[in-house]
């Protein structure tokens, strides 16, 4: 009686300890597709992918820029500051001081400047309605030093600090000013933004009586007015 013979399989008999090794020209050929394929997308997106790297820097100091402004709060900040804001229906509740003090503040990411007016700088420097200032921000403290330029050089007067609460700002005396800011606290209000209120409008002629009476003081007896 004749066997039967049985198919062949479909799988190739393998001992357990061969190995099936991937031939040299295929792997080649994979490496040749990957990098092939990443050439052509930099062929047809190249002017796409230059431009836009071109914007990265830009884009990123906008974004970062944004973030700055945000956490530090800038528009909170500025504007003009004084114990005398108009149309708030609740003045007497914001317990502003009685002082001449005016700041106008600007802010730029943590930055702070601005310029100060006030009697007293009236009495040391009369020729000035205000002093410029600089200083950094700290969460809701801003440390703020005085200066101005007296013959092309820099002169810093005073420093003093700045927290805000809100649309109060309570100022308080730190470094060398004796002779300048009331030696306790004050507080002083943000006047509302208006269109046509030019900040400079408020600091500009402080100093007008004293550099009237030092012009009269310094100018040569004969000479007219």
């Amino acid at each position: 009686m004749a066997r039967k013979r049985r198919p062949p399989s479909a799988k190739p008999v393998t001992s357990p300890d061969r190995q099936v090794t991937v031939p040299w020209y295929r792997r080649v050929w994979f490496l040749i597709t990957l990098v092939g394929a990443g050439l052509y997308g930099l062929l047809a997106n190249g002017p796409t992918l230059l431009s836009n790297a071109e914007r990265l820097p830009s884009e990123f100091e906008r974004v970062s820029g944004k973030f700055l402004s945000w956490y530090y709060e800038d528009q909170a900040w500025e504007g003009l500051w004084s114990a005398n804001p108009e149309a708030y229906v609740d003045l007497v509740e914001m317990k502003l001081s009685d002082v001449d003090i005016k700041l106008h503040l600007l802010s730029e990411h943590g930055r702070i400047g601005g310029e100060i007016s006030m009697k007293s700088i009236c009495r040391v420097v009369p020729m000035f309605d205000y002093l410029l200032f600089e200083g950094k921000i700290s969460g809701d403290i801003a440390t703020i030093t005085a200066f101005d330029f007296i013959g092309g050089e820099r002169k810093n007067f005073f420093r003093f600090s700045a927290k805000r609460d809100g649309i109060v700002i309570t100022v308080s005396p730190e470094e060398g000013t004796q002779e300048w800011l009331p030696t306790i606290p004050v507080r002083i209000g943000l006047h509302p933004s208006r269109q046509d209120e030019k900040p400079y409008d408020h600091l500009t002629g402080t100093c007008r009586v004293e550099k009237e009476d030092l012009m009269k003081k310094i100018r040569p007896s004969g000479l007219g007015r």
